[in-house]
């Protein structure tokens, strides 16, 4: 029975690998759940959550893998072997380069083929033994309302559509395009920026009611080597709820991004493309990243990541920046690079790690360090500024209660004050005027609590609860300037050095915020979708609340 099930194994990677798919599968696509629970329950291995996107083919591997384990006998929950069926048809031209259970609507439209269930659906497919083309299509409508502690008025009407390209060509080379435009048909402006999506959209803040997207890449994939350039979201860190190192709290930038893989080691190097802002609130003519992240298991129960970023503006690119194989800091600090000072450039360095406690238990931990001078770490005086920190825990516990498909994670979070921030305030940890990082601001903490439940392979239900403490800058109320600058500004680091910072000094805010999510796909490639927001925003030196809601309804189509 062994070796039947290490030949089956085999053979499902070979027919996987023979015309692999080397685009990636964006990360906002459920099989990531799916594929993290089956690797805290134990089902795959290799799977690692520090580092997505991943491609088509390594998507495919898994999910080939898992089929395997089921064939042998090793069945899934009902959900999620309902889930795994579902995902062999999304992904069923990854596995065996077969168009079989796929349906397109170009050419030989037929009408009772558009809420086909049991099938792919696609505007346009295509491969011979070179190339393949996958053609979609996808168009959304959003209605947003709150309560009278929301913008006015309290609502707002969206659309999108859009399409998108993608495929191989030479089983080496993966390619993708999407591109969408948007309108806001009715309501508040105001409260549609709600979305960050939607605050980082120049169209929509120019004073138009419409707004755009898009994102493309060209990607070289030799397994253990892939290059890549272009516009995607990539996420970076161990956390669950949140991600310290690079997230989705911003929308994606361009790039150039070289990627070593060797068993369980990763290495991946990055340049990118930003958009800043200078303190008046004026773009700035150039913002770039030049960053890198290194994974690799030590022992079986533990896997380390160690991550440098460089954060530098109005200049021309710097070729010291392009090395991949450099330590950043000690490059930026030892090259003669155009500043207005010492230290102009904003350097940080991240250490994160996952231990696997136990099967379905996994704890994870991160810790910045943003900048440092040993001399000064046990000073109380102003000196002290000079160290700025920041860290995050938790633990995650899947199939909890003994009950399939529920996965439960706990959080802490703890930034230090102007953490993230940078003294030329160009070149904080920002694109957009949103984090990288945690969408936490500075001189915060918080504890954030999630619940995840698999209903059926149609029906995904998510809660959250957060507790945050924050001491915000104490403004004046005429002026609007800061008269305490506590270090909770993420775009303002200018007076860091000012007086000696202590964590929640300022105006103390708390903050308990819960949210609801809960997705529907009645047909295949057609959702339903339905978000809840509430929070309670306390300050209690002003003795006030604010207890904003918000309910987002949107039907998605994705042909």
């Amino acid at each position: 029975m062994r070796f039947l099930r290490i030949l089956l194994v085999l053979l499902f990677a070979a027919v996987a690998s023979a015309m692999a798919q080397r685009e990636l599968v964006p990360v906002t696509n459920p099989v990531y759940q799916f594929l993290f629970r089956q690797e805290l329950r134990g089902a795959i291995h290799g799977f690692h959550w520090g580092m997505l996107p991943l491609s088509r083919k390594d998507i495919a591997s898994f999910l080939d893998s898992l089929q395997a384990r089921a064939v042998t006998g090793e069945l899934l929950p009902a959900a999620d072997d309902a889930w795994l069926r579902d995902l062999r048809v999304e992904f069923s031209y990854d596995l065996g380069h077969r168009l079989d259970a796929t349906s397109a609507l170009i050419p030989g439209f037929q009408l009772s083929g558009i809420f086909d269930d049991a099938r792919q659906k696609y505007l346009y497919a295509y491969s011979d033994s070179s190339a393949s083309v996958f053609m979609d299509g996808f168009a959304g409508w959003s209605y947003r309302a709150g309560n009278d502690q929301t913008p006015e008025p309290h609502f707002t009407s969206l659309g999108e559509i859009g399409i998108r390209l993608r495929g191989t060509l030479f089983d080496r080379l993966g390619y993708h395009v999407q591109a969408s435009n948007g309108v806001l048909f009715s309501g508040s402006k105001e409260f549609a920026r709600l979305d960050p999506r939607l605050q980082a959209n120049a169209q929509f803040n120019r004073g138009e009611n419409f707004f755009d997207f898009t994102t493309g890449y060209l990607r070289y994939d030799a397994d253990w080597l892939a290059v890549t350039f272009g516009r995607e979201q990539l996420l970076w860190g161990m956390g669950h709820q949140d991600r310290a190192v690079l997230s989705s709290n911003t929308v994606p930038f361009d790039f150039a991004k070289i990627d070593v893989r060797s068993n369980s080691v990763h290495y991946s190097f990055l340049h990118g493309s930003l958009v800043g802002a200078d303190t008046n609130g004026k773009t700035l003519a150039s913002k770039y990243i030049a960053a890198h992240r290194f994974e690799f298991n030590a022992g079986k129960r533990v896997r380390i990541g160690l991550n440098e970023a460089i954060l530098y503006s109005n200049q021309p690119i710097s070729f010291t920046m392009l090395n991949p194989l450099i330590f950043l800091t000690s490059a930026e600090l030892s090259t003669e690079m155009p500043s207005t000072g010492d230290d102009a450039h904003n350097s940080l360095i991240w250490i994160d790690l996952e231990v696997v406690a136990a099967r379905n238990l996994r704890l994870f931990g991160s810790f910045l360090i943003d900048d440092l001078k040993f001399g000064t770490i046990d000073e109380s005086d102003i000196s002290r500024n000079t160290n700025k920190f920041a860290w995050q825990g938790g633990l995650l516990w899947n199939d909890a209660f003994t009950l399939p498909g529920l996965l439960l994670s706990a959080e802490y979070s703890r930034i230090n004050p102007f953490v993230q921030t940078h003294w030329t305030n160009n070149n904080s940890y920002t694109s957009w005027k949103l984090p990288l990082g945690e969408a936490l601001q500075p001189n915060s903490d918080a504890w954030r609590f999630r619940a995840d439940y698999a209903v059926s392979s149609r029906l995904l239900l998510s809660t959250q609860v957060q507790f945050q403490r924050t001491g915000e800058n104490i403004v004046d109320p005429v002026t609007g300037e800061a008269t305490f600058d506590a270090g909770s500004d993420l775009l303002h680091g200018e007076n860091h050095l000012v007086h000696t910072n202590y964590f929640l000094q300022g105006n103390r805010v708390n903050r308990t915020l819960g949210s609801f999510t809960a997705t529907w796909q009645p047909i295949r490639q057609y959702f339903l979708e339905v978000r809840a927001f509430a929070q309670s925003i306390r300050r209690p030196a002003q003795g006030t609340e604010e207890n904003p809601v918000s309910v987002w309804g949107t039907v998605r189509v994705e042909y």
